[in-house]
């Protein structure tokens, strides 16, 4: 005969009455984060069937599951357990009422047993699974102990809705905090660098733009007419000659190209300015500061050349930076959210609260002209891409 059975028989015969009805008419217990929290290994479900027990947890403050309502949270949304104890059975026995997510009526609570502590004539390894660990307030491994019972409970209340303990919750925060100040101090760094480095930038755009007017005068026409001198098969085909001959197509391919683009660069500019026109100046106008434009910082810089017959020609050079991580542009509650979601996975280790950036890591942010190569100097202006623009007047 299974033991429990014949130990509980008239225990059992009692609750076939009692686990018809939901278990109602205590009073909400909630944690003290600054007490001792005891964690209490239990299993619930028919006791006279031990392989339906299912383990669970409950948290308190003492030694024992006080008459109540426990609350509990989880991704997957909040429920509650409401215990009772088995009038003439032993305190190691209760009956829970479990709430899920939402539910509130009487009717919808599931009624079950748990075995909150040692039976005589248990199995021993049932036994030793009935368990209480002691977390005391300080411990230095309690927020890690929380989150490790927490993915399989919950977590714990420690008020009505409150499912974060003052004292972690103040930590957290002030180290979410110091993420946002030093995202803040970062992006302060970047656009001093931008700055900086924008400048140099920009005091060379002027020349710049006066030499490649010059270039595109003096070699205007000289790919008219250009000969691409044809290339041999080889004699004998073998790999090596395959390559070479290949490498040989594809080099006078790039050539052609290359040839179009600075031919299509010289028609743009003369149909623009004129083929006689002397640049009398070239200046740069004051600008704006630099803005962010996504995760980028960007400045329209403007530089005008003056001909004789007193037009000018205006181009808005686009300088820009390089991308920078999108999380520095998050607020201080989105980084909460983020933190909080990552303290309490404990799955792989997959997630990870972010660590604080290096301000001084701005001054390795890349800032990028758009005059690179003298010969494709007019080719974004000549289509308005990228923001870059032009007026002739």
């Amino acid at each position: 005969m299974n033991p429990l059975k014949s130990l509980l028989s008239f225990g059992t015969l009692a609750l076939s009455v009692s686990l018809a009805h939901a278990v109602e008419g205590y009073k909400d217990v909630y944690l003290d984060r600054e007490q001792d929290i005891v964690i209490h290994s239990v299993f619930c479900g028919d006791v006279n069937k031990f392989n339906s027990l299912r383990p669970s947890y409950v948290y308190t403050n003492t030694t024992k599951i006080d008459e109540g309502t426990y609350y509990y949270a989880t991704s997957y949304g909040d429920y509650s357990f409401t215990f009772k104890p088995i009038e003439g059975q032993s305190e190691h026995l209760r009956i829970r009422g479990l709430l899920k997510a939402g539910q509130t009526q009487k009717e919808q609570m599931v009624v079950d047993t748990c075995l909150v502590g040692p039976l005589q004539g248990l199995p021993t390894q049932l036994l030793n699974s009935l368990t209480q660990k002691i977390l005391t307030s300080n411990d230095p491994s309690w927020d890690k102990t929380m989150i490790q019972h927490g993915s399989v409970a919950g977590r714990p209340a420690f008020a009505a809705g409150v499912y974060e303990d003052p004292r972690s919750t103040a930590r957290n925060s002030e180290y979410d905090q110091k993420v946002y100040d030093t995202n803040q101090q970062y992006m302060e760094a970047a656009q001093q660098h931008f700055a900086s480095r924008s400048e140099q930038l920009q005091n060379g755009l002027p020349k710049k733009l006066e030499d490649a007017i010059k270039y595109a005068r003096q070699e205007d026409g000289a790919t008219k007419g250009k000969i691409y001198p044809p290339i041999a098969e080889p004699a004998v085909w073998t790999t090596t000659s395959q390559e070479r001959y290949n490498d040989a197509l594809s080099r006078q391919r790039q050539e052609r190209d290359w040839d179009k683009v600075i031919q299509d660069n010289f028609d743009w500019l003369f149909s623009v300015t004129g083929r006689d026109n002397n640049v009398t100046s070239v200046q740069r106008v004051p600008t704006s500061p630099a803005q962010w434009n996504g995760q980028v910082l960007e400045q329209k810089v403007t530089v005008a050349a003056s001909f004789g017959d007193g037009k000018s020609l205006e181009i808005d050079f686009v300088i820009k930076s390089e991308k920078v991580n999108r999380n520095i542009f998050d607020s201080l509650e989105d980084i909460a959210k983020k933190s909080n979601a990552a303290r309490k996975s404990i799955i792989g280790g997959t997630k990870k609260v972010r660590d604080l950036i290096d301000p001084t890591q701005a001054k390795t942010l890349k800032v990028y002209s758009p005059t690179k190569k003298i010969n494709l100097f007019f080719s974004p202006f000549r289509g308005k891409k990228a923001g870059d623009s032009w007026r002739y007047k």
